[in-house]
Formats: structure tokens, C-alpha cells, sequence
């Protein structure tokens, strides 16, 4: 068996980010990964039933044998099998976040060598500290598919704390010939705006999608001369919720950024909030929002050849996920500042 890697997870960001990518990258490379120290600066340390959930999904993946992964454990074993399974059924009890489950489950699956069908029962479609399921869906997967790896989402129902519940259908199909490399160091000409404001049914009354959508419309079309398309969406969900996710559509990259609803906020600030953070990134000139910088670096550092990016700021969830990679995949790093904006080129040193 191949040596095993021990994972610090109180170190860097200290958080999930070190528990999905070290599983994920444990089940491509096929070492088996030890995790100590568990989100162990945390206020409730050890996993959450996202993670557990997330960790199990991969586990199914590639036939793993696990140790200790259950809700509060500081410290876990990972010994993973070959990737073989073509369908993984997901259950999670809680509204822990399935943006956050289908981190850690993609990117071993970007190597896979058949289509494979995800079923996901409960969980929420957006929730706080975690990426929107519309965010994965019109930010990320756009990206990937330009690397080759398409990844098709269905939302049957969506989720909300604190009863989560959501149903999520997901296809991905790997890439036939590896990874494709990307170059994102310019973005190109705006194109347009798009979004989607999607609330609970029970808040149909009160007009919140509604409300965020207008708001926002009035707010970007003061700043940029493009079309903007935000749809007002209200289905049924076990929990009270609404959320925004917004993306800006360029030649060659898209951004995205979101905003959580919640009690006593009212839907016009909700919106606004989204659509001032997507203003901001646009302005500042970067071609991947902070958001998608860590998530799309697994990705980039298994591709054939050099990708770049350029963003507003490298988050220490970014750098964190740099120092987790590196541990498992032979890669280069390079962070420039440029004027201001970071520059990061991920070069692969088995191409």
C-alpha cells in the first residue's frame, strides 16, 4: 500500500476546504490520507454532517475503507479503491450544504472513465459560508465543461435551514482524453447579467423574489449597458428561505456571487448586497471571483499543461487549498500581484 499522508486540518483556513479536497485528491491518487485536528479552532469542532456526508459520498465513489467519520470526529482514515461506481446515492439528514458535498465528490470523478448519475435527498441548495447550488451550476460547471468535464444539474426541489430536504439529480461526464488546461488571464468584453432569485413558496405572497429582482435590476442597469436577465423564482421547501446568485457572462470567463436571505432582511437589501459584491469583482477586472479561485484549483492542477487566472484577492481558503494539492499532485503555484489584482498560474509537473 502506498504511504499514507497526514493532514494537519488546523492548519491554513482550518476548516471543511481541507477535509474535501484531501479526501477528494486521497481518492484520485489512490494514497490513503489521515486528517487530525479537525476543525479544531472551530466553535464546534470536528465534522458536520455535511462533511460526514461528503466524505462518504467519495468513500462510495472509489469503494473506500473509512475510520472515525461521523458528526463531532476530530480525526478520520481514508483508504480509498479503485473509482469504479456509476450511480452514488447521497443522503444527507440535515441542511447541511450539497454545494459543499459536490466539492469534494467532483473532482475525483473528473478521472473516472464512465458517466456517472448522483442522487442527492435531503441537504439545502443554499445555505451560509457555502456556494449556492445555482452558483455550481452557471459558475462553475460552465468553467469545467471548458476543461472538458461537463457535469449537468437538475434541482428537484431546493433546500433551506433548518430542514434542508432538497433533491438534486446530477450527471457528470468525465473527460475522454484528461483534463484540458485553461487560460483565463483575460476576460474579454462583458456580454451580459444573469441571475436567479429563488424563495420558498410560502414568501410568494410577500413578492421577496420579486423585490430582490427589481432591486437589483435597478442597480446594475445604473452601471453597465448590457442586457441583465434575473429570473424570479418561488417553489415549494420544507424550510422558509430565499437566496440570489448572480453571474456576469464575459467572452471568456464567468463570475458569480451570491446573497443568503434571512429573517428581519428585508428582500431589496438581499439583492443588493448580491448585486454590489458581483459589481465590485466586475470592476476590479478579475476573471474568476474569489469563490471559484479555490474551487477550481484541484481541477487545474490534474490538467495537461499551464492554466492562469486572475482575481481580487487570494483568500486563505485558496491558499490553503494550494498547500492541500501540493501534498498529493506533483504542481507549481505562482501568485504575481498585478497592480491590483493577483495573478495565479498552476503548472503541473508531470506534463
Amino acid at each position: 500500500m502506498t504511504d499514507r499522508i497526514l493532514v494537519d486540518g488546523s492548519t491554513g483556513e482550518g476548516g471543511g476546504q481541507i477535509i474535501r479536497t484531501s479526501v477528494a485528491l486521497s481518492a484520485v491518487t489512490g494514497i490513503p490520507v489521515k486528517i487530525i485536528n479537525i476543525r479544531a479552532q472551530r466553535k464546534v469542532p470536528g465534522l458536520r454532517a455535511q462533511h460526514v456526508a461528503g466524505i462518504m459520498a467519495v468513500a462510495q465513489l472509489c469503494n473506500a475503507e473509512v475510520r472515525g467519520v461521523s458528526v463531532s470526529s476530530t480525526e478520520i482514515e481514508f483508504v480509498p479503491g479503485p473509482i469504479i461506481s456509476d450511480h452514488i446515492k447521497i443522503q444527507i439528514p440535515t441542511a447541511g450544504s450539497i454545494g459543499l458535498v459536490l466539492q469534494a465528490l467532483l473532482i475525483p470523478m473528473a478521472l473516472a472513465d464512465q458517466e456517472i448519475q448522483i442522487s442527492i435527498h435531503g441537504g439545502a441548495t443554499y445555505g451560509k459560508w457555502s456556494p449556492p447550488i445555482a452558483y455550481i451550476q452557471h459558475v462553475l460547471c460552465p468553467c469545467l465543461s471548458r476543461m472538458g468535464f461537463n457535469v449537468t444539474i437538475r434541482v428537484l426541489r431546493e433546500g433551506y435551514y433548518p430542514r434542508g430536504g432538497a433533491q438534486v439529480l446530477v450527471k457528470v461526464e468525465p473527460p475522454k482524453d484528461g483534463i484540458k488546461a485553461i487560460d483565463l488571464y483575460e476576460r474579454g468584453k462583458l456580454l451580459e447579467i444573469k441571475g436567479v432569485a429563488h424563495s420558498s413558496s410560502d414568501l410568494e405572497r410577500a413578492d421577496v423574489s420579486a423585490r430582490e429582482v427589481d432591486a437589483i435590476q435597478d442597480y446594475l442597469a445604473q452601471r453597465y449597458d448590457v442586457r441583465i436577465n434575473i429570473d424570479a423564482q418561488y417553489s415549494p421547501s420544507y424550510s422558509t428561505g430565499s437566496g440570489v446568485t448572480l453571474w456576469a457572462v464575459f467572452e471568456n470567463c464567468i463570475i458569480g456571487m451570491d446573497s443568503l436571505g434571512e429573517r428581519g432582511v428585508r428582500a431589496e437589501y438581499v439583492g443588493i448586497v448580491a448585486a454590489e459584491n458581483l459589481s465590485r469583482c466586475i470592476n476590479a477586472g478579475a476573471t474568476v471571483d474569489e469563490f471559484m479561485c479555490d474551487q477550481v484549483i484541484p481541477y487545474m492542477a490534474l490538467a495537461t499543461g499551464q492554466s492562469r487566472f486572475k482575481v481580487k484577492s487570494v483568500t486563505s481558503h485558496a491558499r490553503t487549498n494550494m498547500d492541500i494539492v501540493q501534498r498529493f499532485l506533483k504542481v507549481k503555484f505562482s501568485v504575481l500581484k498585478e497592480q491590483n489584482l493577483w495573478a495565479v498560474l498552476v503548472q503541473p509537473l508531470n506534463c
